[in-house]
Parts: C-alpha cells; sequence; structure tokens
C-alpha cells in the first residue's frame, strides 16, 4: 500500500504552470524526460511527506512550508523517513560556508507534486530551485500541484529524484543478491525456466555499471 500511494502521488494527474500562469496537465512522458535527461541515469527514488496512517489523517493538519522542508531535507539526507533528519545539513548557499566536509545528495533532476487546497507555489518551489541541490547549477525542479487532496490527506507532498546516493540503494540490493547467488540459493528454480549463472552474471555486470555511474556523481 505504501509503495501504491507514493507512485500513485506521481503518476495521477496533475498540472503546471506555463506562460501567463495558465495551468497545463503534466504528461508522464513529459515528467519521465525531465528525469531522466542521460540514458546512463534512470535510477530514480520516491518520497511522500506525509505518511501517515489511515486512523491518523483526519487528524492530520500541515501546513505547505513544512511539507516542503522535510521533503527537501529526506532527498539532502538520501533518507525515506522524516524522522531522525540533521537539520544542520544543508547546501551551502544556505549556510555561508563550502560546507564540504558534508556530503549531500546532489541531484540530477527533481520532479515535486503538491496536492491539496491553498497556495503552494513559494513554499514549495522555494525548497527545490536552490542551485546547491543539483549537479548543474542550471537544473531546475520540475512541479505539478492539483487543488483535490490525495486520500484523506488535506496537503501531500511527492518527490521523485534522480540523485548521486540512488545508488547506495542499489549497492545494498547488489550485496544482498550477490551472497545469495553464490550461495546458489533457489538457483535450481530459475535454471528451469532457462535462466542460469551466465544470464545472473551478465545482470550483475549491467547493474554494477550503473552503480559504478552513480557512485561517480559523488565525487
Amino acid at each position: 500500500t505504501l509503495i501504491s500511494s507514493h507512485l500513485a502521488g506521481i503518476i495521477l494527474p496533475c498540472s503546471r504552470l506555463v506562460k501567463d500562469q495558465i495551468a497545463r496537465q503534466i504528461q508522464i512522458d513529459e515528467a519521465i524526460e525531465h528525469l531522466v535527461p542521460h540514458p546512463a541515469y534512470k535510477f530514480l527514488s520516491c518520497r511522500m511527506m506525509p505518511v501517515v496512517s489511515e486512523y491518523s489523517r483526519e487528524f492530520t493538519n500541515t501546513a505547505w512550508e513544512m511539507l516542503g522542508k522535510y521533503s527537501r531535507q529526506m532527498v539532502l539526507q538520501n533518507s525515506v523517513k522524516d524522522e531522525g533528519l540533521i537539520w544542520s545539513i544543508k547546501p551551502a548557499s544556505e549556510l555561508g560556508t563550502s560546507n564540504k566536509s558534508v556530503s549531500l545528495n546532489r541531484c540530477i533532476s527533481n520532479y515535486v507534486v503538491s496536492r491539496g487546497s491553498g497556495e503552494t507555489l513559494s513554499e514549495i518551489e522555494d525548497k527545490f530551485n536552490v542551485p546547491d541541490l543539483y549537479r548543474c547549477d542550471r537544473t531546475k525542479a520540475m512541479f505539478g500541484y492539483c487543488k483535490e487532496g490525495f486520500g484523506k490527506l488535506d496537503k501531500s507532498v511527492f518527490v521523485m529524484s534522480n540523485a548521486s546516493k540512488n545508488g547506495e540503494f542499489l549497492d545494498k540490493v547488489l550485496a544482498e543478491s550477490w551472497r545469495k547467488f553464490q550461495a546458489k540459493a533457489f538457483l535450481y528454480q530459475y535454471e528451469n525456466f532457462g535462466l542460469g549463472r551466465d544470464w545472473f552474471m551478465e545482470s550483475f555486470n549491467i547493474m554494477e555499471k550503473v552503480n559504478l555511474d552513480y557512485s561517480g556523481l559523488l565525487m
């Protein structure tokens, strides 16, 4: 349910403001083109704020400024939870220092969708259009808006990111997969469908290349 909620918040129809503040519906291929500007970097992560149980939703009343603040901090720290965030970690422009000792999650691109009533433009856009957040200074986030709330939430923010530390998630998956492959766990079941050791080795090589590309973004 949690995964489907994250994806639904991104995929469901929303609009963006174009010339003369006219709303135009965003097509999903348009969002993907923004998120994946280079064929070597296609590994995306998704975050949602707030995450509350069904029984607590009717008692949840949040402000756009808070949702934008927490969402961006989760991206900065490569966290999927809004708990235990370190607020001293900020883009260098907001600290007035180079902040080189801190490894920020620099983004290739962000797609931010706000769902709910009220003015959201400045509260959300100001948080995600900070140049230090991106690998390229000219990069800006794409924003989508929908006045209809999501589920029973009055306000919610969804962020899909293509960022340097996305490779950390992949690294953990690869390590666990390689451990099971070496132990030949369930390998015989895959071989019954024609997926032998060579197929797995080729797949590992492809994913290691993706992981290496993202690791290079941290340098």
